[in-house]
């Protein structure tokens, strides 16, 4: 009963400020969010509404602010996610504590925990292959595809670990058949693949593939330097 109510009152939130914002009342909808906002400390409805308010305001320093702070607040957030795995895994609860990881890693894909997280992933769900009894009761059993990341496919391949990497991609491109990065990234992991299972593979090829995968990690790299 009281999620109900708490929903009512969400959307009548959204709603007046929505309505405030389109007939330009800005100091309304920013003195109505922030009031939202003292009694919600945690409220990300009026956290939206406060930053896009400001942008409309010309107070883009402040909208910035709201941002870091949301980044910080997720990154926090990434951590209980992180503990709550480990705490799974100590259960043996392999299916959770996975969920748990790859919710780490989507809330905090640049944490110098990363590739660590990715390496018991992997593990898990090696762990979780090798249990299993055919390919029906393998599919059964995987995690849920919900969080899988290109951030995730990057960690895998890092790792070495090409036939998740390969997984993760192709599950992206089904949610998303335009997205052009996962495309091309499916192509090198494949070709990787290809490679690695063919006796015949020839030195130019290999260090084709070795230059291209080289560019995409130095990216990697890039990003996470920018992110620091």
């Amino acid at each position: 009963m009281e999620n109900n109510q708490f929903e009512e009152d969400r959307l009548i939130f959204v709603n007046q400020l929505e309505s405030l914002l389109q007939q330009k009342k800005l100091q309304e909808a920013l003195s109505m969010a922030e009031e939202r906002l003292s009694r919600l400390p945690l409220d990300l409805d009026a956290r939206a509404f406060i930053h896009l308010t400001l942008i409309e305001m010309g107070r883009i320093e402040e909208s910035r602010d709201i941002l870091q702070r949301l980044d910080k607040d997720f990154v926090k957030l990434s951590f209980v996610y992180l503990r709550a795995a480990d705490a799974y895994r100590e259960k043996g609860l392999n299916q959770d504590t996975v969920l748990c990881y790859q919710r780490f890693l989507s809330l905090n894909p640049l944490s110098e925990q990363s590739c660590e997280v990715a390496d018991k992933i992997a593990l898990l769900q090696k762990e979780e292959s090798l249990a299993d009894q055919g390919d029906e009761a393998g599919d059964a059993d995987m995690p849920n595809p919900e969080f899988y990341t290109i951030t995730l496919a990057d960690l895998y391949v890092q790792q070495g670990h090409w036939k998740m990497a390969a997984d993760i991609l192709k599950e992206i491109i089904r949610r998303d058949p335009v997205n052009a990065q996962a495309k091309a990234k499916l192509d090198t992991v494949n070709t990787t693949l290809w490679l690695k299972s063919s006796p015949g593979e020839t030195v130019s090829s290999t260090n084709n593939l070795i230059k291209t995968l080289s560019c995409w990690l130095e990216n990697i790299g890039r990003l996470k330097k920018h992110a620091t």
